[in-house]
């Protein structure tokens, strides 16, 4: 039987593309790149500042604003950005090391409303946290609440923006926490459970481990070997912000996190100054 090169090319382009679609099969969703919405919103922020029992700041002012201005570039692809409007330093040295009680203190006597309401302190004892405290969609909260954050080599924008990210409704990659997720590597499951974000890949960490079990440091290179329940190796985003591994790390927002920020704030109905 005779065939043209026509019919070879044909048949050739028809097994390619049968082999990639098999191919891809396996392979976690892709989705569709859309323009992120856009808040065209300035967020006040009152930083506030513990003294410490030697009766100094423990951080200077102008750092924090630095660092703040690199927080502006994260949230830019969602037109938000983040201003100091008011700087408040508190003497009571005594919330420098701050216990969840005292965090409750702090907020009912220092927390301004319709604004975002930042702590520094020079150590709080929470359990599995690291260098901040914020309530998972409290950007709702306009009466209370805020971020609590630690001095020191936790002055970084990565830090900062985490908890931002968790202020605005962003949950660890690794959903809960408290156990392995049970999201999928081919992301079949990803809007049951997890984190809810299907462009963020399953996440194997949980709360009481130490990063450096699952993250060569230095390289910032995925290492950890356990597999999910279909046998399949864990592949997770180590520089995503809301991941609990280190900051030198961390470098990115996905848009379906940035999608979530934006639909916390615009559903919870708050109206931030």
């Amino acid at each position: 039987m005779r065939y043209t090169l026509y019919s070879i090319s044909t048949i050739f382009l028809i097994l390619i593309l049968s082999v990639n679609v098999m191919a891809q099969e396996d392979r976690p969703l892709v989705l569709e790149k859309t323009e992120l919405p856009c808040l065209k919103k300035t967020f006040n922020v009152v930083a506030h500042i513990i003294k410490n029992e030697g009766d100094s700041l423990g951080v200077e002012p102008d750092s924090i604003t630095a660092v703040l201005a690199r927080v502006n570039e994260l949230f830019a692809p969602i037109c938000v950005d983040f201003e100091i409007c008011e700087l408040k330093i508190i003497d009571n040295y005594q919330y420098d090391t701050v216990q969840t009680f005292e965090w409750d203190e702090i907020q009912v006597t220092y927390h301004q409303a319709n604004k975002i309401n930042i702590f520094w302190v020079g150590e709080f004892e929470f359990e599995n946290e690291l260098c901040g405290v914020a309530e998972l969609g409290g950007i709702a909260n306009t009466e209370n609440g805020g971020l609590l954050m630690k001095k020191g080599d936790c002055l970084n924008e990565m830090a900062i923006a985490h908890e931002l990210g968790r202020y605005f409704g962003v949950p660890y990659t690794f959903g809960e926490g408290e156990e392995r997720t049970e999201e999928l590597v081919k992301s079949s499951n990803c809007e049951e459970t997890g984190d809810l974000i299907c462009d963020t890949p399953a996440d194997p960490f949980i709360l009481e481990d130490d990063p450096e079990q699952y993250v060569d440091v230095e390289n910032c290179r995925f290492t950890n070997q356990d597999q999910d329940d279909e046998g399949e190796w864990y592949v997770p985003q180590v520089g995503n912000i809301m991941s609990y591994y280190p900051d030198t790390c961390k470098c990115f927002f996905t848009d379906g996190q940035y999608r979530v920020m934006v639909a916390t704030y615009l559903d919870s109905g708050a109206r931030m100054w």
